[in-house]
């Protein structure tokens, strides 16, 4: 087996999408966590942006690109369905999960720091994070994973997003994950497959 090494801070969405794709794949690793700014730089010199995995002697950034690489090394299981159009809905989800969750994240901690109220459901940014949280349930449907039966990638990316919300930005916004049993209960799903919560540390 390879020496695999993955660098990163924890409670960040990026780098859980890895650590659950790691798990899924049930493939050892070494999670080294920066303690300095050194340390970004050191891993990243290119960018100073972390996730970065090292793979024996190849170092992969980005976390879309790393699990384009996991699945071309270590193809089982698959992080894509095998019916082509699944794949396409599969790799859309995850694009559009980490462009708007990022874009209401911001927008949405701004809009607390500026009035100093946490009201996910009520006007502004709040509400539509919400709707968006809305738009997963319908995507979701019934099934238990996103347009498949068992989790892929794009699963990956909506629980890296949704699994430590309340830590990162208060209960109120964590309730509103609450009021959806479907969410609660597929981010339960994914991290029983992958054995990963987005709050997790290195031991």
């Amino acid at each position: 087996m390879p020496t695999i090494t993955l660098y990163g801070p924890p409670n960040i969405p990026y780098l859980t999408k890895v650590r659950s794709a790691l798990g899924l794949k049930k493939l050892e690793h070494q999670w080294l966590v920066p303690q300095s700014q050194e340390d970004y730089l050191r891993w990243s010199p290119k960018t100073g942006q972390l996730p970065m995995l090292q793979i024996d002697d190849d170092w992969i950034e980005d976390s879309t690109r790393i699990l384009d690489a996991l699945d071309e090394r270590f193809p089982n299981p698959p992080l894509l369905s095998e019916d082509p159009k699944a794949a396409r809905s599969q790799r859309h989800l995850e694009q559009w999960v980490e462009a708007a969750f990022t874009f209401y994240w911001i927008h949405y901690l701004r809009e607390i720091a500026d009035t100093g109220v946490a009201a996910p459901g009520t006007q502004g940014m709040a509400g539509e994070f919400a709707q968006r949280l809305d738009d997963l349930v319908n995507f979701l449907g019934g099934r238990p994973f996103f347009y498949a039966d068992v989790p892929g990638r794009a699963d990956l990316a909506v629980h890296s997003f949704l699994a430590g919300i309340g830590s990162a930005a208060g209960e109120e916004v964590e309730g509103e994950v609450d009021a959806r049993p479907a969410l609660r209960e597929f981010l339960d799903r994914v991290e029983q497959a992958t054995g990963v919560r987005r709050d997790d540390t290195p031991e």
